[in-house]
């Protein structure tokens, strides 16, 4: 059975994925009120041991660094998506999710790249990737 708190991460995803192919960002409030959510699921919950919530927000704070460090070739919106991700999941389930995004992103990118609808510069929204990666690691129960 699903819970509540995972019914609200994929509807709060599945808003950032529209935000994100619409208008090729996320707005900073949706933001804001996921990294609360976050913080204040673990504290009241403690759903990951303080480490691993730690350590998951250190790949979310890895991915910030690669955005600037890209000059945004992963968009910071991404990163903080990551981050508050990471503060929710922990550092393992993170992964996973992460390991499904990229799964779910190669494909996809191969076939847009193979049937001319995109370029090797073209930039893909990762929302919908992350969102898609979250109900994996749902399904696989690993998260």
């Amino acid at each position: 059975m699903w819970k509540v708190s995972q019914i609200i991460c994929i509807g709060a995803l599945a808003g950032m994925s529209v935000s994100d192919m619409i208008f090729r960002k996320v707005p900073e409030g949706m933001l804001v009120t996921a990294g609360v959510g976050a913080l204040l699921y673990q504290c009241m919950f403690r759903t990951a041991d303080g480490w691993l919530v730690l350590a998951g927000a250190g790949v979310g704070g890895c991915f910030l660094l690669l955005s600037k460090v890209t000059k945004e070739g992963i968009g910071y919106g991404d990163s903080w998506g990551i981050l508050i991700l990471g503060i929710y999941l922990g550092v393992w389930n993170l992964l996973g999710l992460l390991l499904g995004a990229f799964a779910l992103l190669l494909p996809a990118g191969m076939i847009l790249f193979m049937t001319g609808r995109c370029k090797r510069r073209t930039s893909l929204p990762f929302y919908p990737f992350l969102t898609g990666g979250y109900i994996l690691v749902l399904l696989t129960g690993v998260g």
